[in-house]
């Protein structure tokens, strides 16, 4: 394998398929759209590749005045890829934000879609990690009150 790409794409609850179908030929319109959004992350240079449905991320990062941390997020969707130059790239998602996955081989490499359910709220602290509000590690939330 040499390149991955996953797509994150927020569903839209409202779309109709039906509607797509019968009026437009199956395409989506300005006012009937199937997703929200979407990000398209490519890393090129791929050796392996490792998928564990439900796993731990650990979110690292620093504190302005506390310096470093890192929180375990747990049932995590989590894509494991180790580069050719011996680096590694984390993809995480709440299991509980996923909608579908589908995975599609490619001779460039891999295309992973994941489709995120429109009525769960959930934070984007990196790009590429997708962390459902109530797995979000407590001590990183600001101006929440319990």
């Amino acid at each position: 394998m040499s390149t991955f790409r996953l797509t994150c794409a927020h569903l839209n609850e409202l779309f109709s398929p039906e509607l797509a179908k019968t009026k437009h030929q199956g395409e989506e319109t300005p006012d009937n759209h199937k997703y929200h959004w979407e990000d398209e992350l490519e890393v090129q240079d791929v050796a392996s590749l490792e998928v564990n449905e439900q796993d731990v991320y650990v979110l690292k990062g620093s504190h302005p005045t506390q310096g470093d941390f890192a929180y375990e997020v747990p049932r995590v969707y989590l894509v494991s890829l180790n580069r050719t130059d011996g680096s590694q790239v984390q993809f995480a998602i709440s299991n509980q934000l996923i909608q579908a996955v589908n995975r599609q081989e490619f001779p460039w490499g891999v295309h992973l879609l994941i489709e995120l359910k429109d009525n769960e709220p959930f934070a984007n602290p990196i790009t590429g990690i997708y962390i459902a509000n109530h797995d979000f590690p407590k001590q990183l939330m600001v101006n929440v009150k319990d």
